[in-house]
């Protein structure tokens, strides 16, 4: 019979004493984005502010009536007079626009105030360390930004991206319908790819935070399984 080494025997004895010991992940990676979370939460609170403030301030600081702005020139010239009928029109446009726009705006505060709330329960959860649960919230926080900006996207959509004045002989020269078209492909684009960028840091978080089993553990590091000679 062949006989062990004194040093084999003792390395193998070693090896299944001392096994090897995953590493576990830092938990920071958690703490950072109950960071970036908190951040965000910051943001959204600053839009409800700023849903909930515009249609106030608009309402208080902007007159339906461009008289209220000019009196209408009584004893003025005829150019005078088309001059003040012409603001007037675009004064009304611009005025059913900013109505159009509150509404946008109120649903962008309860939007925002949605996801503020949600960012308010992501945020220990990611801090104490619970993944799996700070992980299902974050994606749905994610969700709801997704859908929530595609409708508001919709709604501008509906109201239009500027005014509906009336340009002119520019219009001819300025294709505005080109302009509005391209400004919601810009916006939705804008929407998915800020999505895609969350999607990405969440995807890196769950990675860098997931919990060594023993498919991870190298294969030159596991203890040799028998004394072979």
């Amino acid at each position: 019979t062949q006989m062990h080494s004194p040093a084999r025997s003792s390395m193998a004895m070693a090896g299944a004493e001392a096994p090897y010991a995953p590493e576990e992940p830092s938990p920071w990676w958690l703490k950072g984005l109950a960071i970036f979370m908190a951040l965000l939460t910051v943001y959204m609170l600053l839009g409800v502010a700023s849903g909930i403030l515009s249609p106030v301030l608009v309402d208080r600081f902007v007159p339906d009536d461009y008289a209220d702005i000019e009196p209408y020139p009584e004893d003025g010239t005829e150019e005078e007079k088309a001059e003040w009928d012409r603001s007037n029109a675009e004064w009304d446009a611009m005025v059913e626009y900013m109505d159009g726009m509150m509404g946008v705006m109120e649903f962008s505060a309860v939007h925002s105030g949605l996801l503020a709330l949600m960012g308010l329960f992501c945020i220990p959860v990611l801090w104490r360390g619970d993944r799996d649960l700070g992980i299902k919230l974050v994606g749905a926080w994610i969700g709801v930004n997704f859908l929530g900006g595609m409708g508001m996207m919709w709604m501008m959509s509906r109201v239009g991206f500027m005014p509906d004045f009336d340009y002119g002989p520019e219009a001819e020269v300025v294709d505005l319908e080109f302009i509005e078209t391209l400004s919601m492909v810009g916006g939705y684009a804008q929407i998915i790819l800020c999505n895609v960028c969350f999607l990405g840091i969440l995807a890196l978080a769950a990675s860098k935070s997931k919990p060594a089993t023993s498919f991870d553990i190298p294969s030159g590091f596991r203890p040799n399984d028998s004394g072979q000679s």
